[in-house]
């Protein structure tokens, strides 16, 4: 063969579990908002983490049953919005658990 298959395009798969499943991306120009969407599927927990120019943005997720349990960690300088059924919590910079229907 000649192509690399461990080269640009075979990284989708690290973007699609953070951009999809755990719904992080970015609220405004140059990431300095965050937005959480996540879309679980039939998973019932997962977490993950990337980096942003300010550190780090960690989100782990915990369903049961119809309860949400989250804690997403964002920069310092660094805010958002979780967004969960249709509602949306505002997220600010360190540490944010959150317990959602």
């Amino acid at each position: 063969m000649s192509r690399s298959d461990c080269h640009a395009w075979g990284s989708s798969p690290n973007f699609e579990l953070f951009h999809t499943v755990l719904g992080i991306d970015s609220a405004a120009p140059g990431f300095r908002r965050v937005s959480v969407r996540p879309f679980l599927g039939t998973l019932t927990k997962v977490s993950g983490a990337i980096p942003h120019p300010r550190g780090e943005i960690a989100v782990s997720l915990e369903r049961n049953g119809d309860v949400l349990e989250a804690q997403v960690s964002l920069p310092i300088g660094i805010d958002g919005e979780f967004l969960w059924h249709g509602a949306t919590t505002p997220l600010k910079p360190g540490l944010n658990k959150l317990r959602l229907r």
